[in-house]
């Protein structure tokens, strides 16, 4: 599971209606994102700490093999039409995304 680059999406999914989400990320989104030039790998974790609301927490990491191929991927075509897909799930689905490069690994 190494790369240069590592892009995660930390994201909470309403208890009620989430699973469209995963469903959406599972059979179609994940795979799509992964297969993006530069792309390496994607993994999915549903995280134990859910949210004080109650909704439930996942964690995607993709694997970058460099900081311009996960540039060029936000400046693409298929990122807007992502972002345009995800806005059906608006009302059951919060995201933030974070990305940097391994500073350690043992």
């Amino acid at each position: 599971m190494d790369a240069p680059i590592y892009y995660v999406v930390r994201f909470w999914t309403k208890p009620q209606g989430g699973d469209a989400v995963i469903r959406w990320l599972d059979e179609r989104h994940m795979a799509e994102v992964a297969g993006q030039p530069g792309f390496l790998w994607a993994k999915r974790i549903r995280l134990e700490q859910d949210a004080d609301d109650g909704w439930h927490a996942h964690l995607n990491i993709y694997g970058v093999e460099s900081r311009a191929a996960l540039e060029r991927y936000f400046a693409s075509a298929d990122r807007a039409r992502f972002n345009e897909e995800a806005k059906a799930y608006r009302d059951v689905l919060r995201a933030e995304r974070s990305w940097g490069a391994l500073a350690a690994s043992l």
